[in-house]
């Protein structure tokens, strides 16, 4: 997996969970269902690709973190 783009899934990471944050304060009455469950899987999907990305920083001979 190529980790280049850790800083930008993290950056887009943040994003969505100011744009849940901003829906959820809305008047539960006003809150766009489709949106919030959306947002929720793509940061669901981003936190898995991030956490794929940080475990495969180790050597393959030795073990040890790079």
């Amino acid at each position: 997996m190529i980790t280049a783009f850790v800083g930008i899934f993290e950056e887009k990471l943040s994003r969505l969970k100011k744009q849940l944050k901003q829906e959820l304060e809305r008047a539960k009455s006003d809150r766009r269902k489709d949106v919030i469950k959306n947002l929720i899987k793509e940061v669901k999907g981003l936190r898995k690709t991030l956490s794929e990305c940080q475990q495969e920083k180790v050597c393959p001979h030795c073990g040890g973190k790079l």
